[in-house]
């Protein structure tokens, strides 16, 4: 049977979220899902490697960021997929090119954005300042002729599904 690792970096847990619900959807190989925060496991253990992280500040995890230069070594000889949460759909490509390693956006199997939430609630001061900001950039710039119909940022589901099997794909060509 082959083994998944689902390593992600998370601050106010929607990465952590987003790993779970990606290994709800792989109900195939054997899945293990990592807090890089409290530990670094070792990718040669895995056949496919996914990494999550969310973006702060236009900036990965640092934890995210020392373990995708390691992926990136190995992307050439095992599947490896990314996923951002980032609320701020707009920079997502922007993100890419300036956080992900020229090798991983070249070979991973996928490289996709999860969404992000932008909830003040429970947050730290400096949290709630960010995102109620955020949020206000978006809110405005869904004003459209005197109407307003805000959309805010939610987790991608879709886009969760759509990692799941590419990842299965990726894992069925290992064995043909």
């Amino acid at each position: 049977m082959r083994n998944v690792l689902i390593a992600y970096a998370s601050v106010n847990g929607t990465a952590r979220e987003c790993a779970e619900r990606l290994a709800e959807q792989l109900n195939g190989p054997e899945v293990t899902i990592c807090d890089l925060a409290k530990t670094t496991p070792d990718p040669a253990e895995f056949d496919l490697i996914v990494i999550g992280s969310c973006i702060r500040f236009g900036k990965l995890r640092p934890s995210a960021r020392k373990f995708l230069g390691t992926c990136a070594a190995i992307c050439k000889t095992k599947p490896v997929g990314v996923f951002l949460c980032c609320g701020l759909t707009h920079n997502f490509e922007d993100y890419c090119q300036r956080l992900i390693p020229d090798a991983l956006r070249r070979d991973a199997f996928l490289i996709s954005n999860f969404g992000g939430v932008l909830d003040p609630k429970g947050k730290s001061f400096w949290d709630r300042f960010w995102i109620r900001a955020a949020r206000s950039s978006i809110l405005e710039s869904e004003m459209e002729d005197g109407e307003y119909t805000p959309v805010l940022p939610g987790i991608l589901p879709e886009n969760i599904g759509q990692m799941a099997v590419y990842a299965k794909k990726a894992l069925s060509e290992m064995i043909g």
